[in-house]
């Protein structure tokens, strides 16, 4: 299965870097994960989050957000509206479970159909 990240929002914060006291670096996205095969599409309910600084590139971890940072941080996570939790089927998948089923009835009446194919 391959994997995919939904973005569901990314902003930019306009707070100091807690590494680098860079401001207007960091970057805050919420993800969420698709999984994609040729059977079939699955959305994950679980949402990601992350935030990286752009000027000394590094991943700023809940442990050293300041106050201001949280605050910011828990007002974008309330806008955020995540996708569903999902699992979608694909043609091929549809075509696949047809075509059992009709072999499976084919074999099920094979008895009753053979003295008019045997004509």
């Amino acid at each position: 299965m391959k994997t995919e990240q939904i973005i569901l929002k990314e902003a930019i914060l306009n707070n100091n870097c807690p590494e680098c006291y860079a401001k207007g670096s960091i970057t805050l996205a919420f993800r969420q994960k698709r999984l994609r095969s040729r059977l079939l599409t699955i959305v994950k309910p679980a949402i990601e989050e992350s935030m990286h600084c752009s000027k000394c590139e590094s991943s700023i971890f809940p442990g050293q957000w300041t106050k201001d940072i949280e605050l910011v941080y828990k007002y974008h996570k309330k806008t955020i509206h995540p996708k569903p939790a999902s699992m979608h089927f694909s043609g091929l998948s549809y075509f696949i479970f047809f075509l059992l089923t009709a072999i499976t009835v084919i074999i099920m009446y094979w008895d009753t159909l053979s003295p008019y194919l045997k004509s």
